[in-house]
């Protein structure tokens, strides 16, 4: 039992857990999202060499990490991996799911899904990422969805991190078991950052990232329903919001309007922020949204970073990390 305990604890979202390190802030944001359906086992080289993945995914990783390392610049384009389900998939074919931002304030992303040639697949994603005028050659794949659908992806990428196997993979099983219906789908998805907040998932279409994800959690998260001050501590921001700060001040909107919020249009900006280090410990911002009756509110409020946890980043590596931890210190609707 000894033994047991102490290997238990070098999981590092259980030294997070332990350490209360808060998830907010903490969710990649994208403007656009693309799901590829590819077989298990996901081993950690499937990035670097075409196999589980087509040519032409590996060729976009790289443009994308060659012009990230050139202007310093995140991609706004993310891959993920989905594995095939029974239910959900087709021998011979490969399902690819994008998710895009239309417009500055939303609510969701809007989604297009393809059902292709196992074959064909990577050329699709490639005109998807970089040829967007290829892209009407493909509609004779198209699959229509209807727009309520949701897609709840788990990271169960155990070769990534051993957290996201031994956690994730039992949420994303019960999950599928009890949950998966007509209106919501469950997929297991390769890792997206994040596993000291095991189990962690997404819920598409809205773009919201959630952390330390057990039963209890994931009931409520899928019916939207209850106390959502219980969930404060599980809400990892939106992926809507490409800023830790504004991510922080959203939040504290959702603890404040409810389930609703997430149902509303909004952007955020950053009006001022501390520029005596390139690591801010203070930001001004604004989260513009929409009401449902129509009526366009802006909150303005100022977020500061509260303290930092050490903790290991990764499970079986001693290297650390100081997470900042960000507190929302004012926050009014503006008249």
């Amino acid at each position: 039992m000894e033994t047991e305990q102490v290997t238990v604890k070098t999981y590092c979202n259980v030294l997070a857990l332990e350490k209360g390190l808060d998830p907010v802030g903490y969710a990649n944001a994208f403007d656009t999202l693309i799901l590829m359906e590819a077989r298990l086992p996901w081993k950690k080289e499937m990035y670097m060499e075409a196999g589980t993945l087509p040519q032409e995914v590996i060729d976009l990783i790289q443009v994308n990490l060659k012009r990230y390392q050139e202007t310093g610049i995140v991609p706004t384009t993310r891959p993920l991996v989905i594995a095939p389900d029974e239910e959900y998939s087709r021998e011979g074919y490969r399902r690819v799911i994008l998710f895009e931002r239309q417009g500055a304030c939303i609510a969701q992303f809007t989604r297009s899904e393809y059902l292709m040639p196992e074959a064909d697949m990577g050329a699709l994603i490639w005109a998807l990422a970089e040829q967007r005028d290829r892209v009407a050659q493909f509609d004779a794949f198209r699959v229509e969805v209807k727009p309520a659908v949701r897609d709840l992806l788990v990271c169960t990428h155990g070769t990534v991190d051993a957290a996201c196997a031994k956690f994730g993979y039992p949420l994303y099983n019960g999950l599928r078991q009890h949950h998966a219906n007509d209106s919501l789908r469950v997929w297991r998805v390769s890792h997206f950052g994040g596993h000291v907040f095991a189990p962690t998932m997404m819920d598409m279409p809205t773009g919201h990232y959630w952390a330390y994800v057990e039963a209890p959690q994931s009931h409520q998260i899928v019916r939207q329903t209850g106390d959502v001050t219980a969930l404060r501590g599980h809400y990892r921001g939106w992926a809507g919001l490409s800023n830790s700060f504004m991510q922080a001040a959203e939040r504290e909107l959702w603890q404040q309007y409810g389930w609703d919020w997430f149902h509303y249009p909004k952007t955020g900006t950053i009006t001022s922020q501390d520029p005596s280090t390139d690591h801010p410990l203070w930001a001004e911002v604004q989260i513009t949204f929409e009401q449902p009756d129509g009526v366009i509110r802006t909150a303005q409020g100022r977020v500061e970073v509260q303290r930092h946890i050490e903790t290991i980043t990764t499970t079986g590596n001693d290297h650390t990390y100081n997470y900042p931890q960000y507190q929302v210190t004012h926050l009014e609707l503006l008249a």
